[in-house]
């Protein structure tokens, strides 16, 4: 694949009405699905064309919100047919695009309430006034879409072999990241109050995944990130591979940046180097309880070679 990478500097207008609009979809889907543990209900699939809802129950039948980011439209239909897209382009704002969901699911039959406050973002503004936000770059989305495919193969090396609980890579709405997690299946009660944190750290679990950049940290990158967190990995921090690989404190994650990663000779392998060298450091300092029968080698024959 072509290398790109883009700083979150250089499409932030673009990323942050993409990420608004996804959100929209996502907070469709909480309110129609039923609950998971660790939030797995509202985890969005990844497709070759875009992201999207995956099947959302409905009124006596099913339906999903598809954003085609080649095409650039979403989509909203249902199983008895009913179909409506909205055309995305540059200049269409959150507002007006809010209008226009809330439109095509009246018009599909499946009207539904969301709370319309963005989740985990840096502006507040309720979907319905955000007129700030309406650019729409089609390159920066293609380069977005790539990185994201480029992230799915990386990190499904990485998790596809675990047994036990595992989430495969998928879009969260929220941070607009594309990850997967291994549990430990070893609970781990969490002590704060929030919802989202209570309704997530409750076992052990490793989460991998890869975010485009935000207003704090702006390289696109991959991530680590243990739970119970951990503020420090001390004498272990030798183990860390690739070389580029860093563990940051104040995030209590292991770090790859995107820049990074297809510096190496083999940029998947050096995304699952990240992955497994800070998942043996986590169990040096934590062994989890099942870890033999959780790592323990898949037995499938070698495919064959083609003659």
């Amino acid at each position: 694949m072509e290398k790109r990478i883009l700083d979150y500097t250089e499409w932030q207008d673009t990323a942050d009405t993409l990420h608004l609009f996804l959100q929209m979809a996502g907070k469709v889907k909480i309110e129609r699905s039923e609950k998971r543990p660790g939030w797995g209900h509202i985890r969005m699939p990844l497709s070759i064309d875009g992201i999207g809802t995956g099947i959302i129950p409905g009124n006596g039948g099913s339906f999903e919100i598809y954003f085609n980011l080649r095409q650039h439209h979403v989509d909203v239909q249902d199983t008895n047919g009913r179909k409506s897209r909205i055309p995305v382009e540059d200049g269409l704002s959150v507002a007006d695009f809010y209008a226009q969901l809330m439109g095509a699911l009246e018009y599909i039959g499946e009207p539904t309430r969301i709370n319309t406050t963005p989740q985990e973002f840096h502006v507040q503004t309720p979907f319905e006034q955000d007129t700030r936000h309406h650019s729409w770059d089609r390159q920066a989305v293609a380069v977005y879409l790539d990185n994201l495919h480029f992230a799915y193969r990386s990190l499904t090396r990485f998790l596809a072999p675990f047994r036990g609980k595992v989430f495969t890579p998928q879009y969260w709405f929220g941070t607009m990241d594309l990850s997967g997690t291994v549990f430990a299946g070893q609970a781990a009660p969490y002590g704060g109050t929030d919802q989202i944190g209570v309704n997530c750290f409750d076992e052990k679990f490793v989460e991998y995944g890869f975010w485009p950049g935000d207003v704090n940290m702006t390289k696109p990158a991959f991530y680590g990130m243990p739970y119970p967190f951990m503020a420090a990995i001390d004498s272990y921090a030798t183990m860390l591979k690739p070389e580029a690989a860093v563990f940051q404190p104040q995030l209590n994650e292991f770090i790859l940046t995107l820049e990074d990663a297809f510096a190496a000779p083999d940029p998947e392998q050096a995304v699952v180097e990240m992955c497994r060298s800070s998942f043996e450091i986590v169990q040096r300092i934590d062994r989890w309880a099942d870890l033999d029968w959780i790592t323990e080698p898949m037995t499938y024959p070698a495919v064959p070679s083609s003659g």
